[in-house]
């Protein structure tokens, strides 16, 4: 029967619960006006409302927010944990978007405001309630016939059905579903859970393969996936989710990917002995015992001779290296009846194999697959397991696959290897004749596949490649060195000489004196050259070739290779052209704005010598001085930035000096240029060595200049010279906020500026490059450190001497 059929033909058994007596008169008057037949059971509080729930059932409740003992928030959180499905209608004393997001969440059918409360509003929520739980109810019945185990939960994430097949197949409690967590694999749960609070969070669909606890004591793989459901607002009231059990594919997927292993492992084994190993190893690996052998057939037929196995295996086996095939022995009985053999335990295995008996064998399980080859069992691979252990249908299928692989690369092997020994011994036999033109004809089409594979290659890759027959001047080459040319495909050329028109006229002269000397002297050909394309394009191509020649040196033939370099040339020109431009724009600026800046500064001086000067004129005249000292600072540093780039590094003139006393003068300068700020100078050991003073001094005079520019006024700046065994340290270190981040692994980039760039007048951002630079022409090297709380820290190190050149091996 239809929800709306129902309402209609019989009485609908309501639970009011509200404290309120008028709320509640409201209620029933609003019912009586839509005209639905309803038994009602009114309570006044919270703790009656969840009794009644727990009790008796109920087509629908209507319960007030806000009540006495228990509010309807904690009243709904606790019937939905105790897993009652009656739906539920909050009743609100205002429309509170928050509040009625916390009640969905909780499990709440609808709400409604009691402002809101009409018949009319009232029939529809009733109608839409009762129709949405007899639909929860059809899908749960259509759940419990589904092979997968069905289950929903709340908004929050708490599960509130889970189908039959759940509690059956993983072991839950009946009836307790919070105990869902326990059916899952320890490994697994934290993904899980992850991955679902991250889906509760997000509302994007749900979907993680996990093990789940499978009657059997076992663990079997699920793919567990959800939906939400939302309402016409968008919000999510409801998941909707499946356990599909995926075990079985998962297996097949690990089988297989255990089986690609093992044939990659075999193509790599050309012996017999490497491919025996590899089925060892392979199969106690992926079977998971503890050893194993393998033992093959003696050409007789009549015996099996162990011919590898794991370490404890040989020990066990000394001296029973050959096993009869009439043996009553597993092994033998794997091999005269071609098929697997296996016993489970230690009983089972004295009972069938009573020569086997007895306490010396530390292995209670066993299983043995025979090697059957084209021609019949070449023998058995073994596998032994310290416990009792009963392979499953899987393993004994993978068992069969890794036997039947290894039979297959064995006997490759054997045939590779009577290939190569009748190859050396047997070249006179005409079956071993046949032997060999078989052999050829397999490497024959190996090398054709090389072949093609190399094609494609070139083709790819756009490589032209080239035949000279130097005694017949006849020229072979492919089509793609037809495209490099730009000739149609076909036989366009067939000479050397049909190729040198088609050179560049400037480079035509070097291709052919250096062919010649390929041709005369068996030397190899290397070169970069242009060609003039039919439509008048230049191309460059870069060509290699190598001259092959016979037993007394005479040149046959060279074969070689060709690729279009056309865009790497062009943009060596570019690059060129850029360094040139460089080179041209600071010569200019270098050079040219010298002389009329000392002009400049020698004028300033003489003015600023006069006597009767105002302090106006006096300041003037200083400030153009020391706009000309800036200018001339920065025009050394571009000078210096110009060498360094582009000259090949700044030249120093290494001269006997003492680097502390150098120190203290530089120190002592910018200490009386900045009477208001604290310089503390330390120094430690010697400072002898040999240095360019004058480089040193900027070096000091940029690093010290910038730690008082770029720290706060009232801290102090320190500087510390610290002489060891072959070097001199120089440390400059200054207080205040650190350097950023993203300025730090660039800072000795040129035209880098900080922070405070802005306050460094006459900088362009080389200070710190052309610091470097003068370092690094001393052979030492410089480091920075920066962070909150420690201040800025420049470490440069300086060897004593310049470092001595390797010695020059004379021949």
């Amino acid at each position: 029967m239809r929800a709306e059929e129902r309402m209609e033909e019989q009485p609908l058994r309501l639970l009011v619960a509200d404290d309120d007596e008028v709320d509640r008169l409201a209620v029933r008057r609003a019912l009586l006006k839509t005209g639905l037949s309803a038994q009602l059971v009114e309570v006044g509080d919270g703790t009656a409302a969840l009794a009644a729930l727990l009790e008796q059932p109920f087509d629908c409740a209507l319960m007030d927010f806000q009540m006495p003992g228990q509010d309807g928030l904690e009243v709904l959180r606790k019937a939905r944990a105790a897993l009652v499905e009656t739906p539920i209608i909050m009743l609100t004393g205002q429309g509170d978007e928050h509040i009625a997001v916390e009640l969905m969440k909780a499990g709440a059918t609808d709400y409604l405001a009691k402002s809101a409360l009409t018949p009319e509003r009232l029939a529809h929520l009733l109608r839409q309630t009762l129709r949405l739980h007899e639909v929860q109810q059809q899908y749960r019945t259509f759940a419990e016939v589904l092979p997968h185990t069905i289950w929903t939960s709340r908004p929050d994430g708490v599960l509130d059905y889970i189908s039959r097949r759940g509690y059956e197949n993983n072991g839950i409690p009946t009836g307790d579903i919070s105990q869902w967590q326990k059916a899952v694999h320890p490994e697994d749960l934290p993904r899980l859970m992850e991955r679902w609070h991250h889906c509760l969070r997000t509302g994007e669909p749900y979907e993680v393969e996990v093990r789940l606890w499978q009657a059997g004591d076992t663990w079997r793989w699920y793919l567990v996936r959800a939906l939400p459901m939302r309402d016409p607002r968008g919000r999510v009231i409801r998941w909707f989710g499946t356990n599909a059990d995926i075990d079985d594919q998962r297996r097949a997927q690990e089988r297989i990917s255990r089986l690609q292993a093992v044939t990659a492992a075999l193509s790599e084994a050309p012996t017999p002995r490497q491919v025996v190993d590899v089925i060892i190893t392979q199969g106690v690996a992926a079977l998971d015992a503890q050893a194993g052998a393998v033992c093959l057939m003696t050409e007789d037929g009549q015996t099996l001779e162990l011919v590898s196995a794991t370490e404890s295996v040989r020990h066990l086996t000394r001296g029973l290296e050959r096993i009869p095939l009439e043996a009553p022995l597993a092994v033998a009985e794997a091999v005269r009846d071609d098929k697997l053999v296996t016993y489970a335990n230690r009983e089972e295995r004295d009972r069938r194999y009573p020569t086997a008996a007895g306490p010396g064998l530390p292995y209670e399980a066993s299983a043995v697959m025979p090697l059957h080859g084209s021609r019949g069992v070449m023998g058995a691979l073994v596998v032994n397991y310290s416990r009792p252990r009963t392979l499953s249908p899987d393993e004994q299928e993978f068992f069969l696959a890794l036997a039947r692989q290894g039979a297959q690369a064995l006997e490759r092997a054997r045939l590779y290897e009577a290939a190569q020994q009748a190859r050396i011994e047997a070249e006179g036999s005409e079956s071993q004749l046949r032997d060999l033109l078989a052999e050829r004809e397999r490497m024959e089409a190996t090398l054709q596949e090389r072949d093609e594979r190399l094609r494609a290659a070139l083709w790819a890759s756009g490589t032209g490649t080239f035949r000279w027959d130097i005694r017949t001047n006849g020229m072979e080459w492919d089509e793609n060195l037809d495209q490099l040319f730009g000739l149609p495909p076909g036989r366009t050329v067939q000479t050397m000489e049909d190729v040198l028109p088609l050179v560049h006229p400037e480079d035509r002269a070097e291709v052919a004196r250096r062919n010649e000397a390929c041709a005369r002297e068996g030397a190899d050909f290397e070169m970069d050259f242009r060609v003039m394309r039919p439509d008048g394009r230049v191309h460059w191509l870069s060509s290699k070739g190598k001259t092959f020649v016979d037993a007394n040196g005479s040149p046959l033939y060279m074969t070689g290779a060709c690729v279009d370099i056309t865009a790497q040339k062009q943009q060596e020109a570019k690059a060129h052209q850029l360094a040139e431009f460089e080179r041209q724009i600071l010569g200019i600026v270098s050079h040219d704005l010298r002389n009329p800046l000392s002009v400049i500064r020698i004028s300033a001086s003489v003015l600023l010598a006069r006597e009767g000067l105002d302090e106006r004129q006096i300041k003037s005249l200083t400030r153009i001085i020391s706009a000309a000292d800036r200018s001339t600072r920065l025009i050394r540093d571009l000078l210096d930035f110009s060498q360094a780039r582009l000259g090949g590094g700044i030249p120093v003139e290494r001269k006997k000096m003492d680097l502390f006393e150098l120190a203290r003068g530089v120190v002592e300068e910018l200490a009386a240029s900045h009477p208001e700020r604290e310089v503390e100078l330390a120094q430690e050991g010697e400072g002898a060595g040999e240095w360019d003073g004058d480089r040193l001094a900027q070096v000091l005079g940029n690093l010290v200049g910038n730690a008082l520019q770029h720290s706060p006024p009232d801290t102090r700046v320190k500087v510390r010279c610290r002489g060891e065994a072959g070097e001199v340290f120089l440390e400059i270190h200054n207080e205040g906020a650190p350097i950023e981040g993203a300025i730090l692994p660039d800072l000795f980039e040129p035209f880098r500026r900080g922070r405070h760039a802005g306050s460094g007048a006459g900088s362009v951002g080389l200070g710190l490059y052309i610091t470097r630079q003068l370092v690094l022409a001393h052979g030492g090297g410089i480091t920075v450190t920066s962070r909150a709380g420690e201040g800025t820290r420049f470490t440069v190190r300086l060897p004593r001497r310049a470092p001595t050149p390797p010695p020059l091996l004379v021949s």
